[in-house]
C-alpha cells in the first residue's frame, strides 16, 4: 500500500507569524494562509492553519508580516486533544517542509523588504536558499583542497 502526503499552497498571510518555543528551545512559527479559491464567476477563500519548524520558522517569523504572499510546500497533520470542557477536539493543520517567499504585484525586484527570495528545511535539515545564479560569489581558489 502505498501513501502520499503533500500539499502545495500559495495565498497570503492572514495575522503575523508567532514565533515560539518548545521547553527543549526548539523554535517553531504558526501562522494563518488565505488561499483563494475561484469557481465560475465567484471566489471563495480557503483558510490553513500553519506550524514551521526550527530554521524555517524562524526566517519566517522574522521576515513575513501580515498580508504579505507565500508559498507552502508541506504535510498534513490530523491533531486529537481534549478541551477544558472534556469534550474532544480534532483539527488537521499543515507542517511546512519548503517556503518560497513571493512578491507581490507591483514590488521591485527583491520581493519586498530585502527578504530572501526562498527558505525551505528539506527533509536531510539542509537549508535552501534560493536566489539568482548570478547573485552567487564563487571563488575559484575554495575548489583546490576538492580531491577529484
Amino acid at each position: 500500500m502505498v501513501s502520499f502526503n503533500r500539499v502545495i499552497l500559495a495565498g497570503n498571510l492572514t495575522r503575523d507569524p508567532e514565533l515560539r518555543f518548545t521547553g527543549s528551545g526548539i523554535p517553531v512559527c504558526d501562522f494563518g494562509l488565505a488561499v483563494n479559491r475561484v469557481r465560475s464567476k465567484n471566489e471563495e477563500v480557503d483558510f490553513f492553519d500553519i506550524t514551521a519548524w526550527r530554521e524555517l520558522g524562524e526566517t519566517i517569523a522574522n521576515y513575513k508580516k501580515k498580508g504579505d504572499p507565500i508559498l507552502v510546500e508541506g504535510r498534513l497533520q490530523f491533531r486529537t486533544w481534549e478541551a477544558q470542557d472534556g469534550g474532544k477536539r480534532n483539527k488537521v493543520d499543515v507542517v511546512a517542509d519548503n517556503v518560497q517567499f513571493l512578491g507581490r504585484a507591483g514590488d521591485a525586484g527583491d520581493g519586498g523588504g530585502g527578504a530572501p527570495a526562498a527558505a525551505g528545511q528539506r527533509r536531510g535539515g539542509g537549508q535552501n536558499q534560493g536566489g539568482n545564479r548570478d547573485d552567487v560569489n564563487i571563488n575559484e581558489e575554495d575548489f583546490d583542497d576538492i580531491p577529484f
